[in-house]
């Protein structure tokens, strides 16, 4: 899949199933947009350095300074062919005990954030009659576990957003999906879990195994390359099969 000339936007691009999709894209010769939290980023990336061009923004949803000025920038490009909602946050607490500040983060990172930057990037789109929208989601947006009640909220909604957008953005040749991976072998479940966890884990997973960054990266690619002309509306889950278990 060629991505010569396309310009591509993946917010929370630094680590994990972020980093993947951004080395993918990459090597798909693409001009990536690459945000994350800190002021600086890219340079942690494991990224070709030859003919690739790639740019590194902060952007941090907490902060309506820095998400105006994120926004500002993106309309200014000439153009963006996709955009990969993919930064997102969780705390681990339980219904009764999270507080209102995390539930609002929460819901600012995992549901405001792509909101706000859809709706800036969907009027370029409109303008171009093309584009392509990946909201990343989680199992947590199908099936969900105790003290999760926050994130899988932020994540639910954000697969309800993304049937919402792509109807109302389908009149402009316009696609937008959510991409809902299960457990993926980061650096991130790696420091949560321990090797006992994460056995236990992966007996529940029809497949035997954690996925890896780069297979949840290879389903978005496809979804945003030329060969998908069709598929829209929809939450792709990336389970191993654990969700139909």
């Amino acid at each position: 899949m060629d991505f010569t000339d396309k310009t591509i936007i993946i917010t929370g691009g630094t680590r994990g199933i972020g980093a993947a999709m951004v080395n993918a894209f990459c090597n798909a010769r693409a001009n990536v947009v690459v945000t994350g939290t800190k002021k600086t980023g890219v340079e942690t990336l494991d990224v070709p350095d030859s003919q690739n061009n790639i740019q590194y923004h902060q952007l941090d949803y907490s902060s309506a300074e820095s998400v105006k000025e994120f926004i500002s920038l993106v309309k200014g490009l000439d153009k963006v062919d996709v955009l990969i909602n993919n930064a997102g946050v969780n705390k681990i607490e339980s219904l009764t005990e999270i507080s209102v500040d995390d539930w609002d983060w929460i819901n600012a990172v995992n549901l405001r954030g792509p909101f706000l930057l859809t709706q800036a990037v969907s009027k370029t789109m409109k303008e171009q009659n093309f584009g392509k929208i990946i909201n990343i989601a989680s199992i947590f947006s199908v099936v969900s576990k105790e003290k999760r009640a926050a994130y899988s909220s932020s994540k639910w909604g954000l697969v309800g957003f993304t049937k919402a957008a792509a109807l109302d953005l389908a009149p402009f040749n316009v696609l937008v999906n959510a991409v809902s991976p299960g457990f993926v072998d980061t650096e991130l479940t790696r420091r949560i879990l321990d090797i006992k966890e994460i056995k236990a884990l992966t007996e529940k997973i029809p497949q035997g195994r954690l996925a890896k960054p780069e297979e949840i990266a290879k389903v978005v690619l496809f979804l945003c390359s030329d060969k998908n002309s069709y598929i829209t509306g929809q939450n792709i889950v990336i389970d191993g099969g654990f969700t139909s278990a």
